[in-house]
């Protein structure tokens, strides 16, 4: 098992997201590790509990939306060619 796959949601310092899932799963969990409730994350972006649930559900919403729950969040969205080996550092 990788060491990416054995972290928990909460201790993860990034994500990557290949796919429309996996970038709903890395918001759900960018929420959980500043532990933000929906409505809290809504009412920080001037949204609503439902938004960000279909967010985390992987169903359409608005990218500034996603955007800017990710900032709350303290994350940022990073686009990167396929393949490509990245380094994180804070």
């Amino acid at each position: 098992m990788s060491r990416e796959s054995d972290e928990s949601l909460t201790s993860r310092r990034f994500y990557r997201a290949r796919s429309l899932s996996a970038l709903a799963t890395a918001l759900q969990g960018a929420r959980s590790t500043r532990g933000l409730t929906q409505d809290e994350l809504a009412r920080t972006i001037g949204s609503s509990r439902p938004t960000i649930s279909r967010m985390e559900r992987a169903k359409p919403a608005s990218t500034d939306t996603l955007l800017d729950a990710l900032a709350v969040c303290e994350y940022e969205l990073v686009v990167v060619p396929r393949g490509a080996v990245v380094t994180v550092t804070t």
